[in-house]
């Protein structure tokens, strides 16, 4: 099984007694390196829909990254301040707020949800054109999208591509949102991480979690990564116990990402940086 956890050298035998070796660690991985990122804020990063890599909502519009995180260019023309980024199928969910360059029809103020079946090349305005701002939206492997707007803490729903929404009855405050498999829900609130297995109906502390913020999942929401205010990365094996530490950040992390096999996208004060997954 996958591991995170850094391992203690075991005790040496010599002259028939019991020495133990000294408690030498292997370095966590670190970003530490100045890297090539957005000069715009980092919100949120998913997986490309259209291929290796993966995709960055900025304050100034969806830029692209490689497998390998490096940063390439921004994607279409609207340099829209995407607040809110999720991965549904193969389409973007998104919301925010419009830039300079934003076509009208996308919303004045709030763009409310706004959706793209081309990787981000191309937007149409969905719902709540100019009246809402999600910053917390995550989609679940059945198909349901889940979102969190400034205005309210009621958690809402849909199971239409964002065509509509509804009130699923959990309340909340929360700055990220993931699904996982099996069908839970984690929320990263000012009082920790909170979890919900009934559709978001209700959530219930995790009590034996570290206080992370720029929380993520990886595609097939098996792992789940974010970083506590120490500079700490943890990650998080769904069905299983704990948290298991994964490295350090630089600064201030912006988002993260997590692929399938573990690698971990970090957007903070050093740029982006791909850290390599432990096995």
């Amino acid at each position: 099984m996958r591991t995170y956890l850094r391992a203690a050298n075991t005790g040496l035998a010599l002259s028939g007694l019991l020495l133990l070796a000294g408690c030498a660690t292997a370095e966590p991985p670190s970003t530490g390196i100045v890297h090539a990122a957005p000069a715009a804020h980092v919100h949120a990063i998913v997986s490309n829909p259209e291929g290796d890599g993966f995709l960055l909502g900025t304050h100034d519009g969806i830029f692209a990254a490689s497998a390998e995180g490096k940063l390439l260019s921004r994607v279409g023309g609207y340099g829209f301040d995407a607040m809110g980024l999720t991965l549904l199928g193969e389409d973007l969910i998104a919301s925010g707020h419009p830039g300079s360059n934003t076509p009208a029809e996308l919303g004045d103020q709030n763009l409310g949800i706004i959706r793209s079946t081309d990787a981000g090349e191309s937007w149409e305005a969905v719902t709540f054109t100019g009246e809402k701002d999600f910053h917390a939206l995550t989609a679940s492997s059945d198909g349901t999208v889940y979102g969190l707007a400034t205005d309210a803490i009621d958690l809402l729903a849909s199971t239409d591509m964002g065509d509509s929404w509804s009130p699923t009855g959990g309340q909340l405050m929360a700055v990220g949102l993931v699904a996982t498999s099996g069908g839970g829900l984690v929320a990263a609130t000012p009082d920790g991480l909170q979890v919900s297995t009934d559709g978001a109906r209700s959530f219930r502390p995790w009590s034996d979690a570290p206080m992370l913020y720029a929380l993520s999942a990886s595609p097939n929401r098996e792992l789940i990564v974010g970083v506590d205010a120490k500079e700490r990365i943890w990650v998080h094996t769904v069905g299983t116990r704990g948290w298991a530490e994964a490295g350090t950040v630089h600064g201030a992390a912006q988002a993260t990402a997590i692929t399938d096999t573990g690698k971990i996208l970090v957007a903070d004060d050093s740029g982006l940086t791909l850290l390599p997954a432990e096995q």
